[in-house]
């Protein structure tokens, strides 16, 4: 019952824009997400629209404990700084998203939520490479295939030239009387 208490605490404050902190990232780099709750026991949670809250870690009061990760592939991606701290490696799309820390003692209490988006400029940038790459490939395409068509036709023709001159440089066309 608690879970369903707090998916809906969750996706009500998703909708609710003015309790989200923005983060611009780019892509590849690393990123470290706050928790804005003073505890050293959280839930780390990640929204991705339209999908329910996912569940990724929980750290402990004590930090030689570390962190358990509710997937091994949230480890390979996610680690705790400190409690309180959340670390993100090598960011891609797929964890662009909300992410929220949970109080785990009575009463529960969450965060606002960090909301991880990509950098416009790095978007465009790269929408901007990618079709000026793709324009470069179709024009070095063409010329290809242009000089392939020349090629061939230069090649039969040369061939029918030559083709012709053996016929009418053979001694059986003569014919004597």
């Amino acid at each position: 019952m608690k879970i369903i208490q707090l998916h809906f605490y969750l996706l009500m404050c998703y909708q609710a824009t003015e309790c989200l902190t923005n983060t611009s990232v780019t892509l590849g780099a690393d990123v470290i997400i706050g928790c804005d709750l003073d505890i050293k026991e959280i839930y780390w949670y990640r929204q991705k629209s339209p999908d329910p809250p996912v569940l990724m870690l929980r750290t402990f009061y004590r930090t030689y404990e570390g962190a358990e990760y509710e997937d091994r592939i949230f480890k390979l991606k996610y680690s705790v700084k400190t409690n309180s701290l959340l670390f993100i490696r090598n960011i891609s799309t797929d964890e662009l998203g909300v992410y929220y820390c949970v109080k785990t003692s009575e009463p529960q209490k969450f965060s606002n939520g960090t909301k991880i988006y990509i950098n416009e400029s790095d978007e465009t940038e790269w929408r901007n490479l990618t079709i000026i790459t793709s324009v470069l490939m179709n024009v070095l395409s063409i010329i290809a295939l242009i000089v392939m068509v020349k090629s061939y036709i230069y090649v039969t023709g040369r061939s029918k030239n030559y083709t012709a001159a053996q016929t009418s440089n053979n001694p059986k066309d003569f014919i004597t009387v």
